[in-house]
């Protein structure tokens, strides 16, 4: 079939039928960000083709000397200023494999902050081992952060959660099943054979008064990307969350991974990209279209500048899931060839229309595109700080119990906090604090917030 495909492909090209990309990057400094929406009438005769314009850069790169480090699942948000704020899945601490990690470009990428956790797994919830996948969008006053999460230890049967902050970095509340703070509750809820991936690796786009929510469903011999809609007006939207079907059946690409999804105002169109054959010197980025949000079909692949060994890849925004080409547009995901050590790189691409589906890159070899680990420096940042559990069990009986507190630097070390330490958020009729030490004074629970010069951590302490 891929061999009919490229050869009708290759007709089309020689007889201009499908049409050349015109370049739409503006520079930062040129940028002209209206908040009007663009009104375009979609042509369904028409097929997004997406150019990469370079070989790209890196934006994070393990450090040298260690056996592991990865952020991947990248959303990428354009601001109206040419600033950017970016999410990325990175490794967790102290058993929880995966944390949610924030950056902050003041210059569409050139430089970067010091990076932040700012999702983390909640004690005895259904996120317990996990947060990783983050798809962001604000609506209103609030940031959404959409994730993947599980409470199995094998890492299947995972499901999809949702917090919101006023701040793109935090603090984050998670959505409860009726409102928002306290222990999690998944916005999807996998329901299919549990020894498979389940739901997760949510993105979203706001459009008008609707939000649509996208989410990978994966079940024995089943890889979609699924769609539900939801009352954008509403902050308490997850409770009005309508499911409307797959949007996109990778039966013949079994291979592909999670979906990004934006809406592309020039074109009145939706687009969605993944990577297919992840993780192989022959990966590549798969383009989907649609004219309604709800079904999608195979636009064009992606290749070209494009390193091998890639995986779970994001398509830069606005915050509201909005593509403006004016804004420029950027590519970014993980590659590397050894588990767990993979770079993150970003790309700036184009996007143009065409007549037909284009898959004359499926030709090209990828970039063989070496990691070259970040150099460490006499400085450490740090990125979190963390409990040694999420929870603490004590008797009424007891005196005390020493509470291990650790802050995390961006390779993940951690080192022991003795000092500049606070604690809010408790239920003082339950338990106090001496130093490092709980002290109990009745039967029952409460989470706990601990402080550590701007980093924060929640943790559960139970009392018999």
């Amino acid at each position: 079939m891929i061999e009919v495909i490229r050869f009708f492909a290759a007709i089309l090209l020689c007889f201009g039928i499908l049409q050349a990309p015109v370049a739409q990057y503006t520079p930062i400094e040129n940028r002209v960000y209206a908040d009007e929406e663009l009104s375009v009438t979609p042509d369904s005769s028409k097929y997004i083709k997406i150019d990469v314009l370079d070989a790209g850069k890196d934006i994070y790169a393990p450090s040298e000397g260690e056996s592991f480090g990865y952020r991947y699942g990248p959303t990428i948000l354009m601001n109206a200023d040419g600033s950017i704020d970016a999410y990325f899945a990175a490794p967790g601490a102290v058993g929880e494999w995966d944390w949610i990690i924030y950056r902050h470009s003041p210059d569409g990428g050139d430089t970067w902050t010091d990076e932040k956790a700012v999702i983390k797994p909640t004690a005895e919830s259904p996120d317990f081992y996990s947060c990783c996948d983050p798809g962001v969008v604000k609506i209103g006053d609030y940031y959404y952060l959409g994730y993947t999460s599980t409470t199995n230890e094998a890492g299947v049967d995972n499901n999809v959660f949702v917090a919101r902050s006023k701040n793109p970095d935090g603090p984050f509340e998670k959505w409860n099943g009726s409102g928002w703070g306290g222990k999690p509750v998944p916005i999807v809820d996998y329901t299919g054979d549990v020894s498979a991936f389940g739901a997760g690796e949510p993105s979203f786009i706001v459009k008008g008064d609707t939000l649509y929510i996208y989410y990978t469903w994966k079940d024995v011999a089943i890889n979609q990307t699924r769609v539900a809609v939801a009352d954008a007006t509403d902050e308490n939207w997850p409770a009005t969350m309508e499911y409307k079907g797959v949007a996109i059946d990778y039966k013949n690409y079994m291979t592909a991974d999670s979906a990004d999804v934006k809406y592309v105002e020039d074109f009145g169109k939706f687009v969605a990209i993944n990577t297919i054959e992840r993780f192989t010197t022959n990966s590549f980025i798969g383009c989907f279209v649609s004219d309604d949000g709800i079904t999608f079909n195979e636009s064009c692949v992606v290749k070209e500048n494009i390193s091998h060994c890639c995986h779970n890849a994001g398509i830069s925004s606005r915050p509201n899931g909005h593509i403006r080409l004016d804004d420029g547009v950027y590519l970014a995901y993980a590659y590397g060839d050894i588990w767990a050590y993979w770079s993150t790189r970003m790309n700036k691409v184009q996007l143009s229309l065409a007549d037909a589906p284009d898959y004359s890159e499926l030709e090209i070899d990828n970039l063989k595109t070496e990691i070259i680990p970040e150099k460490k420096t006499w400085y450490v940042n740090y990125v979190g700080i963390t409990t040694t559990q999420q929870q603490y069990e004590l008797s009424v009986s007891d005196k005390n119990k020493k509470l291990e507190l650790y802050k995390v630097d961006k390779d993940f070390n951690c080192k022991n906090i003795r000092t500049d330490v606070t604690f809010t958020d408790y239920d003082e009729n339950i338990i106090s604090f001496k130093g490092m030490k709980i002290i109990p004074k009745a039967v029952g629970e409460t989470f706990v917030t601990v402080n550590w010069k701007g980093f924060e951590d929640t943790f559960l302490v139970r009392v018999k």
